[in-house]
């Protein structure tokens, strides 16, 4: 990773001391949010097989036995976008599995070719999903998804088609922009 006048550039590296071909970025908030709107102003990698995410993961809770990962965006070149809500169980808590859901929105523009922005609208009964301003998908929660969360970005090369050379295709995070919810 490298911060410069255009922003947090997470880049994708040779490896040569670990099992992968190549490095990849991640970076976390250390700062954990609630309820609120939460934007990102980000430019995607230009190569096939990576996995440009903004995401939020919630604490586990000890009320419910588990917690939760917000997929504000994984983006995909050119123009594939999964938005997601994924449950997870609790550490320790074997009475829960793993559920989600998610959606896709395919778009005409290629996403790498500038920034955009990328986003949510969580409040304690509905997440509404954004991009560049445009509500794209929702989901009602009915309190089920509580804070507090931290936030996250990562570049990783997860998906089919990934090329030979991928070192120096890197995702670019512009700005991170948080207003807490009021009711």
């Amino acid at each position: 990773m490298e911060t410069s006048s255009v922003g947090l550039r997470l880049r994708t590296l040779v490896a040569t001391d670990c099992h992968h071909k190549w490095s990849t970025g991640y970076i976390n908030s250390k700062t954990k949010y609630s309820y609120g709107f939460f934007e990102a102003t980000m430019k995607i990698a230009d190569i096939k097989g990576m996995n440009n995410a903004f995401w939020m993961t919630t604490e586990d809770h000890v009320e419910t036995g588990d917690h939760f990962e917000i997929d504000v965006s994984e983006v995909q070149y050119p123009n594939y976008d999964h938005i997601g809500l994924q449950q997870y169980p609790a550490k320790g808590n074997k009475n829960l599995r793993h559920t989600g859901l998610g959606w896709g929105a395919k778009f005409v523009d290629d996403l790498s070719s500038g920034f955009h922005d990328y986003g949510v609208l969580w409040t304690p009964t509905e997440m509404i999903f954004e991009i560049d301003g445009e509500p794209v998908a929702a989901v009602v929660t009915n309190n089920a998804v509580k804070g507090p969360a931290d936030i996250a970005f990562s570049s990783a090369l997860i998906y089919a088609g990934v090329p030979d050379h991928p070192e120096g295709h890197d995702m670019v995070v512009k700005s991170v922009r948080v207003f807490a919810y009021q009711k």
